[in-house]
């Protein structure tokens, strides 16, 4: 019995080593800076009739954005930053197939949750002409005042029902489509009061 014992310690043991042995893979993409033809640009809602006030810089490893949302409560109001890796709608995508985080480095002041959006094409859904026809992908991020570095685990992001009912898609089209990432998206999260100054500098 005793010398049973030892021979399933012994390979224990081996297990074990080998599996610490074992390379660690681990795929990730930064969000920025960003890469060849890619670029980063800052939305509000005037357009639509809103007041939202947005302030905006790029460098080359820092983007500044600040935003104050309209001060009419009783109006929806928006604003955010967007990451294009298609700008040009030539369908050059990122394929983040075996991306599993995303590395977020942040400077947040004048809010606690940023709202995380990754658009992918989706050959079932996707109009080229029509950009709300990317497949959303979605997190809500809590974020502090400050330095911000946050690793997302990409199971995190979800599609919204929201999503599946503009669009009228079929629930049961729940692809993710890891592999065709046309932008990124960070804006201020859905309870940002109107009237506050956000800050979000995003670091490379």
């Amino acid at each position: 019995m005793k010398k049973s014992y030892t021979i399933l310690a012994i390979i224990a043991f081996i297990v074990i080593v080998v599996y610490i042995a074992l390379p660690k893979k681990q795929f990730a993409e930064n969000v920025f800076p960003l890469g060849e033809g890619a670029t980063v640009s800052a939305y509000d809602d005037n357009s639509d009739g809103g007041s939202s006030v947005v302030q905006f810089k790029a460098l080359d490893s820092l983007t500044q954005f600040q935003c104050v949302l309209g001060e009419n409560e009783k109006k929806s109001a928006w604003c955010g930053l967007v990451f294009d890796f298609d700008p040009k709608g030539e369908k050059k995508f990122h394929n983040w197939t075996n991306v599993d985080t995303l590395h977020l480095d942040l400077e947040v002041s004048g809010t606690d949750e940023i709202n995380l959006k990754v658009w992918a094409y989706d050959p079932d859904v996707t109009d080229m002409a029509n950009p709300g026809s990317y497949r959303l992908l979605l997190k809500e991020v809590p974020v502090k005042p400050g330095r911000n570095k946050v690793d997302l685990p990409f199971e995190q992001l979800y599609v919204p029902d929201f999503w599946y009912d503009n669009l009228g898609v079929k629930r049961s089209l729940n692809r993710r489509h890891h592999e065709s990432i046309a932008r990124v998206e960070i804006s201020a999260g859905w309870k940002q009061p109107h009237g506050k100054n956000f800050v979000l500098n995003v670091r490379a």
